[in-house]
């Protein structure tokens, strides 16, 4: 008898997920693939721009999975960045690598003024050193389970 092959696991979760890296840091980028093509093997394909202006060109005709934002660029900007990003992909998570330790709340306000709403709807921020961080942000957001989960004896 044939056993049916379980065809739930969707195709989504078979490519390797899209994401767009904002930094125009070539070290940074260098990085954050690394880091993600170590941790995560062929689970994650990375796109850079270097630009926040090319970037949003860029979301205009493509659908990332993730966008990683490189903050050290868009800190005197930061509200504006975030604003702008969020109106072209409003349903794409948003990672912001920060300088040293940070909040969403302490990043929008100090581009936007405490007065205003929360614009930037980031899922997480990773300081841009924190290799740990960053995979770990990484793989909640895409569900990436770990490659070899401890037994629960």
């Amino acid at each position: 008898m044939r056993q049916a092959i379980g065809l739930g696991y969707s195709l989504e979760r078979r490519l390797p997920a899209s994401s767009l890296l904002i930094t125009p840091s070539v070290d940074l980028a260098n990085s954050v693939y690394g880091t993600l093509e170590r941790e995560l093997a062929s689970r994650v394909w990375v796109w850079q721009e270097s630009s926040v202006e090319s970037a949003l060109r860029v979301l205009g005709v493509c659908r990332f999975r993730l966008i990683l934002l490189d903050m050290a660029m868009a800190e005197a900007l930061a509200g504006s960045v975030l604003r702008a990003l969020k109106e072209v992909a409003p349903e794409t998570p948003l990672i912001l690598l920060a300088v040293g330790s940070a909040t969403p709340l302490g990043i929008e306000r100090a581009g936007l003024g405490a007065a205003r709403l929360r614009l930037s709807g980031a899922t997480a921020v990773a300081p841009r050193g924190d290799a740990g961080a960053l995979v770990r942000a990484v793989r909640e957001i895409l569900a990436t389970p770990l490659p070899n989960p401890p037994d629960s004896a």
